[in-house]
């Protein structure tokens, strides 16, 4: 047991021993001072600190009425027991309406011990109750303070009904009231008219009862009658019980958030609208600019096909055809870039043999390159060359490499080609030239959309500077790089293609295949060819007829749609801009009226969504203005064949 630090103020020595005596027989181990005197009682309450006061009543020279008076202004927590034989009923009371804990008569001293007790056990549960009451305000007073320095948050706290009992400064700066001007009133003062004739607040605390708390963005009314857009926050506070005794409210103004993100919707909104229209227009461009194109084609191989012109003859009709699928390439290459940008380029992948691709993009260049006397090196030295990728982009991209190769290199210039496998699991293509080379600041542009070495290079060669970027995009999609070197202008310049090989080779490849049957027999077809261009119409009806086989032209949908049910046709070609609908229409239409029978789509809008269009309506195939003859040429072939005898 701790000692017990105890202050007697007693003047007789005996009266002392037995107050003493009588605590040690209860176990206490007393630390006591005595004192009689008021300076004694004075300075031994200035020395030290009493667990409890124990006074006579009456004393020669000092009485306890006295000490209690000091005590209770000096010491005000310590218990104060008076320990009297001569203190009646009426002193006894007026004594603990003074301040005195409790009193003991000598004559009952044997009580002292537990009175001692009950005191010490009320002085310390009532130190207790001080501190957590000290606490408790001294939080109260931070939280006070804390909730009035928050300059951006409303803090409003509610009762049961949604009344105001609280409010911090920053409700008067953000809603305009003075805290005399709400307390008491409802929360929905800050309310518009129409919110208060549906009840929203209402609802609101409703919700925050139900599920705990209630969150409401909308716009509130300050005191001066102007608006702002407040994100708020509506809390159930409950006591320990899980009684709702209330409501606490935190609103925030964010107008300018609101109206930033109101901007920023509108933007984009208005971007998109744009894009679209600016998707539209290149569509349409597109198809302008490809439409004329087609009749040009058209003629030029009904020129080839059905005269024996002489030579300067085929060579004006070769550099014709060049122009016009240069042309073409230019509007292919805008509607890629599009595609790039938007994130919405298709590519079909599939096991691919480079080795056989590569032929084909060679075979493309060759009158380009005999046009300006170029000297051709190729080196195909790959021992793998089994990639997984798209084998129409990938031809595109060794032709545009071909393309500027042969655009940068003068008359008489040299171009080489080498494929090989730089390690085990990696295929490389490089076209190297010895044209006007690359400059050292050119060099990390090089793959940027609309860029060229300099103005100087874009007069003199023309071009809108899309092959490469295009071409680097299309590496990249297929999990591989394309990069650029050179010595500097003048030096040439060599661009290398590295691609992923397939660990091990499929039995499906989409290279293709010599596959023909010498038995087989190629037949006349009934073709229905829809387009409403005169010109392309004429021409290519003419190119098919030449080639044997017999064509229906209609220039509408319901002309299409009229033929294909009075007659039985092998196959359509159909354009999908016609003036009394689409072409999609009649491929829709063709599946009932000739099932079982193709169909191919020629349109000058090139777009991937155009060709996803074309397929989901029917079309097995795709061909894009200016048609490429020998492409169409090559599937009425095939549709033509037949086993010999059948």
């Amino acid at each position: 047991m701790q000692p017990l630090h105890l202050l007697l103020v007693e003047d007789n020595a005996l009266d002392a021993e037995l107050t003493l005596t009588q605590l040690e027989r209860a176990d206490y181990k007393v630390d006591v001072q005595i004192v009689y005197t008021e300076q004694g009682f004075i300075a031994a309450l200035e020395a030290s600190d009493f667990d409890v006061i124990l006074a006579d009543f009456v004393m020669p020279v000092f009485s306890g009425v006295e000490a209690l008076a000091i005590a209770r202004e000096r010491v005000p927590h310590t218990p104060f027991i008076f320990v009297s034989g001569v203190l009646g009923e009426e002193h006894a009371v007026d004594m603990l309406k003074r301040g005195a804990t409790d009193y003991v008569l000598k004559q009952r001293l044997q009580r002292l011990p537990a009175v001692v007790r009950r005191a010490l056990t009320e002085s310390t549960e009532r130190q207790q109750r001080i501190a957590v009451e000290r606490a408790l305000r001294e939080t109260e007073t931070h939280f006070r303070l804390l909730v009035d320095a928050l300059k951006d948050y409303a803090v409003i706290t509610l009762d049961q009904e949604g009344r105001i009992r609280t409010w911090n400064a920053a409700s008067e700066r953000i809603l305009g009231f003075a805290a005399h001007d709400v307390v008491g009133r409802s929360a929905e003062v800050f309310y518009g008219q129409e919110d208060r004739d549906t009840n929203v607040f209402a609802k609101e605390l409703e919700t925050a009862q139900v599920e705990g708390s209630a969150s409401d963005d909308r716009w509130l009314w300050r005191k001066d009658g102007r608006s702002f857009f407040a994100s708020g926050v509506t809390t159930a506070i409950r006591a320990e019980n899980g009684d709702l005794i209330g409501y606490s409210k935190i609103i925030r103004d964010v107008t300018e958030e609101h109206m930033a993100a109101d901007a920023l919707r509108v933007a984009k909104e208005q971007a998109e609208t744009a894009n679209r229209a600016k998707d539209h227009f290149l569509a349409v461009l597109s198809h302008e600019l490809r439409t004329p194109l087609t009749p040009i084609v058209a003629a030029v191989r009904l020129l080839e096909i059905r005269h024996a012109l002489p030579a300067d003859a085929q060579a004006t009709l070769e550099l014709i055809r060049r122009n016009v699928e240069l042309e073409a390439r230019l509007i292919d290459d805008l509607l890629d870039l599009t595609s790039i940008a938007r994130g919405k380029l298709s590519l079909n992948f599939a096991n691919v043999v480079l080795e056989t691709l590569m032929s084909s993009a060679l075979d493309m260049s060759e009158s380009d390159l005999r046009g300006k006397g170029l000297t051709l090196e190729t080196t195909l030295g790959a021992t793998s060359a089994l990639v997984f990728g798209d084998a129409a982009r990938l031809q595109q991209i060794v032709w545009n490499l071909m393309k500027n190769a042969v655009k940068f290199t003068p008359a008489g210039g040299r171009i080489a080609v080498r494929m090989w496998n730089p390690d085990a699991s990696t295929i490389a293509i490089s076209v190297t030239d010895s044209g006007i080379g690359i400059s050292a600041e050119a060099l990390p542009r090089i793959f940027s959309a609309f860029e060229q070495a300099d103005d100087s290079i874009t007069r003199a060669f023309g071009g809108l500077g899309l092959g490469l970027a295009i071409a680097s995009t299309l590496a990249m999609k297929h999990g591989g790089t394309l990069t650029a070197q050179s010595e500097g202008r003048d030096k040439g310049a060599r661009f290398t293609l590295t691609l992923p090989l397939v660990k091990a080779a499929a039995e499906d490849e989409t290279s293709p295949r010599a596959a023909e049957d010498p038995d087989e027999i190629v037949r006349s077809l009934k073709v229905l060819l829809v387009e409403d261009n005169e010109y392309t119409s004429s021409a290519m009806a003419q190119v098919l007829e030449v080639l044997g086989h017999q064509v229906g032209v209609a220039t509408t949908v319901a002309e299409a749609l009229a033929l294909a049910r009075g007659e039985v046709f092998d196959l359509l070609v159909s354009d999908i801009g016609l003036p009394d609908g689409s072409g999609l229409d009649v491929a829709r239409a063709w599946t009932e009226l000739q099932p079982g029978k193709p169909s191919v789509a020629i349109t000058g809008y090139g777009m991937d969504e155009d060709i996803r269009r074309c397929r989901d309506a029917g079309f097995m195939d795709h061909l894009t203005k200016p048609v490429n003859f020998a492409r169409l040429e090559s599937l009425i072939h095939a549709l033509a064949r037949r086993p010999g005898g059948a």
